[in-house]
């Protein structure tokens, strides 16, 4: 997988992180900011374990590396055969009353635009609530598979596009969001999930991309990083940073979850520009 020629290190590590850890204060209190410069204790296994979730160095900066990998397929499964185990991942305590801010950075390769190559699914996913069984889910990644969920495991489907994509957890279904404007590949992308309590923001790089309602949006109980097993031979990495996690007033959920991500994205492009 190509690395890009100019890193982002030095500014999401130091700058990000500043911004969710106090730039705002009395309007935001991160719980927790991930830079994976080693994998925290608190990710654990969510679902079924993935075949990596390391801290390697990438991309000028330590990141999280996500990878699935044909070997944990369902038939390689006994008592995990179910389709609920293709999603592998771990998660963290979210640890957040009410209202809240999820955040993170994924690199999005040309490798992964593909109609012919391998499959691919990769989200940032919020839990609400104060239970396992409880509350709602807040889900924001991309995939290249089928548009179609009959297809949806078909590598050779005719209908195969890359795009980012919202979950519904009001019945369940992918909301496409397609990608947005200036969307490059081969470089970072921030994607932002905030509950207000009553609905779910989602944004890609600090823009407003989907508001869906929910009546579960308060408290967040776990925070996860997930990919799809498609059961595809071969294997394939995602490389995660700067997750995210802050308690957000309600009055100010939506206008910081905004500052934040529109000014740390800005400030990180005028860097790149002058590179």
């Amino acid at each position: 997988m190509a690395h890009r020629r100019m890193g982002m290190g030095f500014f999401p590590k130091i700058l990000f992180a500043a911004l969710a850890l106090g730039t705002f204060p009395g309007a935001a209190v991160a719980q927790f900011t991930d830079t994976f410069d080693a994998i925290d204790p608190a990710w654990v296994t969510n679902r079924y374990p993935p075949a990596g979730f390391a801290s390697v160095f990438y991309d000028d900066g330590n990141r999280l590396q996500l990878t699935v990998d044909y070997v944990d397929r369902a038939a390689n499964r006994p008592g995990y055969t179910s389709e609920f185990y293709n999603t592998q991942g771990r998660q963290r305590p979210g640890g957040i009353t009410g209202p809240w801010t999820l955040s993170a950075q994924v690199y999005v390769s040309s490798a992964f635009d593909t109609v012919t190559g391998a499959l691919v699914q990769s989200d940032l996913w919020g839990h609400t609530g104060t239970t396992d069984a409880g509350g709602a889910y807040m889900i924001l990644g991309f995939t290249n598979a089928s548009l179609t969920a009959a297809n949806i495991l078909d590598s050779a489907a005719t209908d195969r596009a890359f795009r980012f994509e919202a979950f519904n957890p009001n019945n369940a279904t992918w909301v496409n969001l397609g990608v947005p404007n200036g969307f490059a590949f081969d470089t970072w992308h921030m994607l932002t999930g905030t509950s207000t309590g009553t609905a779910f923001e989602y944004r890609i790089d600090g823009v407003l991309v989907d508001t869906i309602a929910t009546t579960a949006g308060d408290d967040l109980l776990s925070a996860m990083i997930q990919g799809y097993n498609f059961g595809q031979a071969g294997s394939y990495s995602v490389y995660w940073d700067n997750v995210t996690a802050s308690a957000v007033p309600e009055p100010a959920a939506s206008a910081l979850a905004a500052a934040v991500a529109t000014l740390g994205f800005v400030c990180w492009r005028r860097r790149r520009a002058a590179h």
